[in-house]
């Protein structure tokens, strides 16, 4: 029984610190993208991306804060890469850690 202890002891505070952590680095041209709440008038629209993240790792959940940021970090990046510059949820955060987004261009 001791071991067994000792595992737990050794797994739970391990997941716990795994759960914290954020594993999506912004990519230079995700930095100059924009995260709104509507979507914005005079702009271009180039599509969509849909962003997943781990919402739980282990059967533990992830705290909200850190997958909307990976989730809005993925999206950044790959409106980057197809030329845009601003970011709008389009749906809400699924329970598999999904979302997508509206890609506009506002800039020249």
């Amino acid at each position: 029984m001791g071991t067994l202890r000792r595992r737990i002891a050794i797994v739970v505070p391990l997941v716990a610190v795994l759960s914290a952590c954020t594993w999506v680095r912004l990519s230079d041209a995700g930095r100059d993208v924009a995260v709104v709440s509507t979507a914005p008038s005079n702009c271009k629209r180039l599509g969509t991306s849909t962003s997943v993240t781990r919402a739980s790792i282990a059967s533990i959940d992830r705290r909200d804060a850190k997958v909307v940021g990976e989730l809005e970090t993925l999206a950044r990046n790959a409106a980057g890469k197809m030329g845009g510059d601003t970011i709008v949820a389009e749906t809400a955060i699924s329970e598999e850690g999904e979302q997508s987004f509206v890609v506009y261009r506002c800039g020249d």
